[in-house]
Order: C-alpha cells, then sequence, then structure tokens
C-alpha cells in the first residue's frame, strides 16, 4: 500500500508539472503574437493605415489587449481612394482628421472574427457612427454587411458599392484579427446599404428605375442632419405583393411613388433614438406619403397599415445604420391605398 501511495504521488506531481509547463508555453505563444498596429507597422503595404491610425489617436487603442476586428486597407487601396503615402501625416485641419478618424473607426469591429465566423450575410456593428452634424462626436454605430458570393468575402458590396473584398483573411494578432481587403470603406448611405443586401435587390430595382426617379433623389439627398428611415419589403415581400391577387398588381407608376414613400420617415429611427421603439407604448410613424401613418407596436414590432383585413407587418431586422439614415427590413410590402 505504501509503494501504491508513492507512485499515486509521483504521478500526481508529474501531472501538476506537465500542465503548468504547458499553461507557461501557451502564455508565452500568446505573447509572443504581435498586436494589430504592430503587424501593420511591419509590413510596407499597411505604410498609409499606419498613419491614418497614428493621425487619429487610435495605435494606442489597436495596440493593447483587446479582441478586435481590423478590415485593413493596402495602400493601393488608399491610393484608389485618392490617399497618397505623406497625404494623412501632413493633414493640421481638426475637422478632416475627425472626418478621417470616423472612417478609420468603421473599419473596426469590438470583437475578433475570423472569416468562418462571418455570415453568409449578415450585419455587424462597427465602432464608427452616425453623425448628425459634422462635428458629432458620437452616435448610432454603423452597420457593415459581410457577403458571401461564391468564394469572395465582400464588405458592404464590393468595391463598386463604397465598400470591399477580402483579399487575405485571419491573420492573427495578439488583441484580434486583421483581414486585408482591396478598398478603402466608405461611411456606407441607406441606398448603399440597400444595394449591398441582396434580399433587397427588387426594392432597389423598383426605387432605381426611371419612373421612380424622385423617390431615389429624396433617398441620395438625405444627410445626417436630415436622415431617411427606410421600412425595406424583402424580395420574399414583393413577390407575394405582385404575385396572383398581390398588393401591387394593377398599380401605376403613379401608385408606386406613393406606396413608397410610404415606406419613408423622416427620421433615424433606430434604438440609440429616444423615441425610436417602445415596450410601452405604440408608435405612430408619419410618413413621407403626405398625411398618411402607420403604427409600430409596442414590445412586438409588428407594423400597422392600412391594409384591409388587417395583416401586420413583422420588422425582421433592426437598426442597420448608414450615414444619412437607417433601414429596418420588413416582411411585407406596407399598404397605403
Amino acid at each position: 500500500m505504501k509503494i501504491k501511495n508513492q507512485i499515486l504521488y509521483l504521478v500526481a506531481i508529474l501531472s501538476v508539472t506537465f500542465l503548468t509547463f504547458s499553461c507557461s508555453e501557451t502564455s508565452e505563444d500568446v505573447a509572443r503574437l504581435p498586436s494589430i498596429v504592430d503587424i501593420a507597422k511591419s509590413d510596407p503595404n499597411f505604410s498609409i493605415l499606419v498613419e491614418a491610425v497614428v493621425k487619429t489617436g487610435l495605435a494606442t487603442t489597436l495596440s493593447n489587449p483587446g479582441s478586435y476586428t481590423v478590415f485593413a486597407p493596402t495602400n493601393d487601396a488608399f491610393n484608389k481612394a485618392g490617399i497618397k503615402s505623406g497625404d494623412i501625416t501632413a493633414m493640421t485641419d481638426a475637422t478632416a482628421i475627425a472626418n478621417l478618424r470616423v472612417v478609420v473607426l468603421n473599419h473596426v469591429l469590438g470583437i475578433g472574427t475570423r472569416s468562418s465566423d462571418l455570415l453568409a450575410g449578415g450585419y455587424f456593428k462597427t465602432f464608427g457612427f452616425y453623425r448628425s452634424t459634422p462635428t458629432s462626436t458620437s452616435g448610432a454605430n454603423i452597420s457593415m454587411y459581410i457577403s458571401k458570393p461564391a468564394a469572395d468575402v465582400l464588405v458592404n458590396g464590393g468595391v463598386s458599392n463604397g465598400g470591399a473584398k477580402v483579399t487575405k483573411a485571419d491573420i492573427d494578432a495578439s488583441n484580434g484579427i486583421v483581414h486585408v481587403i482591396d478598398g478603402v470603406l466608405a461611411i456606407p448611405t441607406i441606398v448603399q446599404h440597400a444595394v449591398a443586401n441582396p434580399s433587397l435587390s427588387s426594392l432597389v430595382g423598383v426605387v432605381t428605375s426611371p419612373a421612380q426617379s424622385s423617390v431615389l433623389a429624396t433617398l441620395t439627398a438625405a444627410t445626417g442632419a436630415a436622415p431617411v428611415t427606410v421600412y425595406a419589403p424583402t424580395n420574399a415581400a414583393f413577390t407575394k405583393a405582385l404575385g396572383t391577387g398581390g398588393y401591387l398588381v394593377g398599380k401605376t407608376d403613379a401608385d408606386i411613388t406613393k406606396i413608397l414613400n410610404y415606406h419613408l420617415e423622416k427620421f433615424n429611427r433606430v434604438t440609440s433614438s429616444a423615441t425610436a421603439f417602445s415596450t410601452t407604448a405604440d408608435i405612430t410613424v408619419t410618413t413621407l406619403f403626405p398625411t398618411y401613418t402607420f403604427v409600430i407596436t409596442r414590445g412586438t414590432l409588428k407594423i400597422v397599415d392600412k391594409s384591409t383585413p388587417a395583416v401586420n407587418a413583422n420588422a425582421t431586422v433592426l437598426n442597420i445604420q448608414g450615414a444619412n439614415g437607417s433601414i429596418q427590413i420588413v416582411d411585407k410590402v406596407l399598404q397605403s391605398l
């Protein structure tokens, strides 16, 4: 029995020693990883990004411990955006630097996210923020849309839509993940957000048709100071509305204009807004179809339009924030006529 106890004691000692050694090795491996800023500084292809991070005061944040995702534009991406080496370092105008800071923040997520975690079509919140005035220093976080058509990973629909493509993914840093991209991400407008999402292609097709130029003009004219919220029906909603006996069957171009305006509101309705949504009272939305309203029910976020008999729409994706307003995705073409 004494020998057995000694053997057990020896096994226990060896196990503790092994675990201690393993943990020590793991800690050393983590410590050896460079920070996100270190990675950027070590690659000459990121020299302009380093200029931007330093100029906007974000170098310390992205060097400190944490868990971030950075979509990192190369020098070539900056060059295509009209920014050359040295341009950012030479900046002295406080407004220009503040604007650049928001742009840089729009490339950063608050959690380390590998490419395998990026949804095949989903929204993430960046550190960039909505600005209701040119000097705003805070606001609702800007949304980023990730899609995976074929083998590509696109951000906000790709370069042609003010976004980018991931050209190299999953560079590990001690404080997160870096994905290399081929474009500098613009702060997306509500139109760019709609274009980026394939499930809204029917809405985009209608709004960009020649007959609806006035509606498109309303959306493109929106600003941070004069935002628009879009209640955006999905492709499936349009398919149903255009099907046999559907709401849109037989409607004229003038009717469609009124119906589209019924989906628009002059307000940035997101959860950070003081009166955006409520769990205690229904919200009445005044639309751009003059004098016409609909109700967002308390708690359930169902939309009660003018359909008879009543068939309420569901708000399925909320708070898609852009530079000049927001999008709420709904599962029905709202009825106003």
